[in-house]
């Protein structure tokens, strides 16, 4: 360090060097200490500079207690803590803003977050599509921060957190700022976090070491509070990140006004005492669209799933590269086929103690959201049901694909069909009302299966299901729910018509070819595809009732002679 940096230190004490400030001891001590070199000088160079007397005092103090320690394990261990608070003082509370995004800027290694490209960022455009129509118009730059912009953007990111929790099993939550605020405390505009942490987020200061403090301005346009709000920003980075433990090593943050918003991914580097820095990464601005709110979707998706790993006590690297390749664990067996966005296999899983399984890899990705992701979305939220596949692992192969093992291996029905040939009315009155009862579930669940084919339905233990939920979506992101049910339903009706006919047939076709309680059953389709209510509870009410009927009649018609058809041929 030059004389003059010497001097400004010199020149920067209080007058009153016993009541110098936490941040002024730290930077000096940490200087004395780990420059033998100042220490004879100091006494000299105060002297040259007049300093007045309770400055020398100090100084000499300083020094001699600074040239008395030998630079041991001790002494080392203690400058490292030094320099490690003297780091975060310089990121900490007290701190203007505007001087710690500076910092960073130029002492910290900045980047541009290309967020779009992110493998870990998995954009939601269903929901963003959904919440965007809810809410089309952001409030005028300039607008009432607090009783204007907050509230509204506070909202936009609740409803769209409301969607992610429905797929996932943790519950994230966002909060607002209180308003009742305490001297050089830090309060965030927006808080993201676990509702296990309610208590810590809700106090006033809340714990920002429990959540993703989000920063709201009146006018995006305005450079120095640009500035001042990304300093905020890694502030809140720096209390979450340097909490022992943390509960995700990345911060995702945001800065908006409500009609441009900014994303920031921040990483403390802390491993290397002598290269203390921050990672800071900002995307593009994009204006309030279907397309930002899919990416604020996609990043609270991220935070559900980092905060899952570290509660499972998983680390990322040991998810990305689990035994998808182990020979011990799981064995591919054969190719049962491409999917639209995939590539299917049956598997053997020792570990599970299920000899069958199937595999899918995702190889590319036509939609904006990844149908396999969208499959293990949906599986989470329809969990527990036993017409639906189990997962037994989601994540990544080791070359970042995205995988999705589950445990549903069965016979297609298409193969079924061929190796018994023709087959009679009461036995796909039973398929169908296997197919019936699972599509209930899922519909009393708030899903639609989005893709009910005979290509996706697959016979095991005697009896039918249907797979590949990779389209998937919950009720509540369709504008019509009912015309979306109702879909679900043709397509079951569909299925009829090839099992009996080898073709696809319209309503009036199947009406006019089928008979008995086939017949009925489409005859009841088409009928409620023309009712005119409007809320799926009720429209799934009414349609419970008259199906529940169906189901009486298969419990009245045998069953042995097609459970001797399919006894023999389970996969």
């Amino acid at each position: 360090m030059s004389l003059n940096n010497i001097q400004n230190i010199v020149h920067s004490l209080s007058d009153e060097p016993d009541k110098l400030s936490e941040d002024e001891e730290v930077n000096l001590y940490v200087y004395l200490t780990g420059n033998e070199t100042v220490l004879a000088e100091v006494e000299n160079l105060c002297n040259r500079l007049q300093t007045n007397s309770s400055k020398l005092k100090y100084l000499r103090g300083l020094s001699k207690k600074s040239g008395s320690e030998q630079p041991g394990a001790e002494y080392i261990q203690e400058n490292n803590f030094l320099k490690y608070e003297n780091f975060l003082l310089k990121l900490g509370n007290t701190q203007n803003s505007a001087s710690v995004y500076r910092f960073v800027r130029q002492g910290g290694e900045f980047k541009i977050w290309e967020i779009e490209e992110d493998p870990n960022i998995f954009p939601q455009k269903g929901i963003g599509q959904d919440v965007f129509n809810n809410h089309p118009v952001a409030p005028a730059q300039g607008s009432a921060e607090v009783v204007i912009t907050q509230p509204f953007c506070k909202n936009v990111v609740s409803e769209i957190n409301d969607t992610v929790n429905s797929m996932k099993s943790s519950n994230l939550r966002v909060y607002g700022d209180g308003r009742a605020r305490e001297k050089d405390q830090i309060y965030a505009d927006i808080i993201i976090g676990h509702t296990d942490f309610h208590k810590e987020l809700t106090d006033n200061p809340p714990d920002l070491s429990k959540g993703l403090g989000w920063e709201v301005k009146s006018n995006f346009n305005e450079g120095s509070k640009v500035n001042e709000g990304k300093g905020q920003l890694i502030k809140y980075a720096r209390i979450y990140l340097s909490a022992r433990p943390s509960l995700t090593n990345v911060f995702y943050g945001c800065l908006t006004d409500g009609k441009i918003w900014q994303f920031v991914k921040i990483q403390l580097m802390l491993d290397d005492i002598d290269e203390l820095k921050v990672i800071f990464e900002e995307s593009i601005t994009y204006e309030w669209s279907e397309k930002t709110a899919s990416l604020i979707a996609g990043i609270i998706e991220r935070y559900h799933d980092d905060l899952s790993m570290r509660a499972s006590g998983e680390k990322k690297e040991s998810r990305i590269c689990i035994g998808i390749s182990h020979q011990f664990l799981l064995k591919i067996i054969s190719h049962l086929g491409n999917g639209r966005e995939c590539i299917v296999f049956l598997a053997q899983v020792r570990d599970y103690g299920i000899k069958d399984a199937v595999l899918k890899i995702e190889v590319r990705r036509d939609s904006e959201i990844s149908q396999v992701y969208r499959e293990i979305s949906a599986l989470h939220g329809l969990g527990g049901l036993s017409c639906v596949p189990k997962i037994l692992f989601e994540g990544y192969t080791m070359g970042r694909s995205l995988a999705l093992l589950t445990d549903f291996a069965g016979q297609p029905l298409e193969s079924w069909i061929s190796d018994n040939g023709n087959i009679d009315d009461y036995t796909i009155f039973h398929i169908i009302l296997d197919l019936l009862s699972c599509l209930e579930k899922i519909h009393a669940r708030g899903y639609t299966h989005g893709d009910v084919a005979i290509r996706n339905v697959i016979q095991r233990n005697g009896h039918f299901y249907l797979i590949d939920f990779g389209l998937a979506t919950l009720l509540q992101l369709h504008s019509d729910p009912c015309r979306s049910i109702i879909q679900d339903y043709d397509g079951l009706c569909q299925i009829i018509g090839f099992i009996k006919f080898g073709e696809k047939m319209s309503f009036s076709e199947l009406i006019g070819k089928l008979e008995g309680e086939l017949k009925s059953l489409v005859v009841f389709v088409e009928d409620a595809s023309r009712w005119k209510i409007t809320n799926e509870e009720k429209w799934l009410e009414k349609f419970g009732a008259k199906v529940k009927r169906l189901h009486e009649k298969g419990h009245h018609l045998p069953r042995k002679a097609f459970l001797d058809i399919t006894e023999n041929n389970i996969l």
